[in-house]
């Protein structure tokens, strides 16, 4: 019977992601939002039609799901292009995560959260640096604002973030542990090897992936480049965590940057798109599901959770800064890494997850509110800064003027 349960609370998962994902579709809201609130709908706190930590399936398939998810994010990133951008990019990314860490840290402790722990601090922290590159490229994408200084300068950005987010994720991990143990003395160990495995995979990996592909493209079996991609991304993900200590998810998007740069990208994204379509909403329904509503009204944890988005939308406004004088619109690139989106989920899901003996239910849900607040927050604004002519039309791409009285 625990199969034909299993089932069942798939089923119910695949149904609610996809009615979740429609509603928001129809109000111009990222679909990721839909699957987590209907996660809340059908989980344990409210309808009770699943129990995700009841084992089964589910579980391996939402954590499946994640990998998938991140080695989709790496297969994105162009290392060339990243080389192109220069330290415009870089500047404004670095600020961006050093000052939205800086504000969850100490708010976290200003409002004692987790009884003033460090841990916690560091947690709530690390979850603010994230910046959804696929929400903040639809916006520009809808104003037909792709060409444009500010969205290459946001995008580049958003993908370094993405970088140094996921650094700071694997070893907040790290750190924190199972057992909720803060071992300060083991950083640079820790840091080292973080160091170690990300130079040995891309460096072993961009002397081995194209003659792998090439092999994987020669065979006759149906399906044998795609699962081959597969196995790259599942191998070191578990090389990560046996070999580094680092978390799964860290070593499948380290797959995903060494896959990306070898030729026939493209078709491993086309062909992973219908799995990613399949498991990725598992992992979002089932953080939702995890999620104790009742928890997430309380006054104290609303109020926290309003602070922490004001917060982290300020602190990425602030990054806009790190434009210095180019001739580029501050408030359009600070604006552009508000939205956090399935980032700062995939730090929420790990708190209610791996690191569930540190990180509690109100801090996981001060996370979630966060994301929610600023996902939707972060298109509004952006798309009301693009409706408007920017102060030098030249730097304005071919055609924006045209564009920018469009609704997205």
């Amino acid at each position: 019977m625990e199969i034909v349960s299993s089932l069942v609370d798939l089923l119910i998962i695949l149904v609610a992601a996809k009615i979740g994902a429609e509603l928001m579709s129809a109000i111009r809201q990222p679909p990721v939002i839909g699957e987590l609130i209907m996660g809340m709908v059908v989980g344990a706190s409210l309808l009770g039609w699943i129990d995700v930590q009841a084992g089964g399936i589910v579980p391996t398939l939402a954590e499946l799901g994640v990998i998938i998810l991140l080695f989709e994010v790496g297969l994105q990133i162009q290392m060339r292009d990243m080389l192109r951008l220069g330290s415009v990019a870089v500047s404004v990314a670095l600020i961006g995560v050093v000052v939205p860490f800086a504000f969850g840290y100490y708010a976290s402790l200003l409002f004692d959260l987790g009884g003033g722990s460090t841990e916690v601090a560091l947690f709530l922290g690390a979850a603010m640096t994230a910046t959804s590159v696929g929400i903040t490229a639809r916006v520009f994408s809808d104003f037909g604002g792709m060409e444009t200084d500010e969205a290459r300068t946001v995008i580049g950005a958003a993908v370094v973030d993405d970088i140094v987010g996921l650094l700071i994720l694997a070893v907040v991990v790290a750190l924190l542990g199972s057992d909720g143990s803060f071992a300060t003395g083991d950083l640079l160990g820790l840091v080292l090897r973080v160091g170690v495995f990300l130079v040995v995979a891309v460096g072993v990996g961009a002397l081995v992936m194209p003659y792998l592909l090439k092999l994987l493209s020669s065979l006759r079996v149906p399906g044998s480049y795609i699962v081959g991609a597969l196995v790259i991304a599942i191998g070191v993900a578990v090389a990560a965590e046996t070999l580094a200590g680092l978390d799964p998810i860290v070593g499948a998007f380290v797959a995903g940057l060494i896959v990306g740069q070898a030729e026939h990208v493209e078709r491993i994204q086309s062909e992973i798109r219908p799995i990613s379509h399949l498991l990725v909403p598992v992992f979002f329904v089932t953080i939702g599901a995890q999620i104790n509503i009742q928890t997430l009204f309380e006054p104290g944890i609303l109020i926290a959770g309003f602070v922490l988005s004001l917060l982290a939308a300020i602190g990425k406004v602030v990054a806009g800064l790190g434009v210095g004088r180019k001739p580029l619109r501050k408030l359009v690139v600070g604006v552009g890494m508000i939205p956090r989106g399935e980032v700062g989920l995939i730090f929420a899901g790990l708190g209610a997850t791996t690191l569930s003996a540190v990180i509690g239910e109100p801090e996981v849900a001060i996370v979630v509110l966060m994301v929610i607040l600023t996902t939707v927050l972060g298109p509004l604004l952006l798309s009301n800064l693009l409706r408007r002519p920017p102060p030098d039309s030249t730097l304005a791409s071919p055609g924006s003027a045209d564009v920018r009285s469009q609704d997205p």
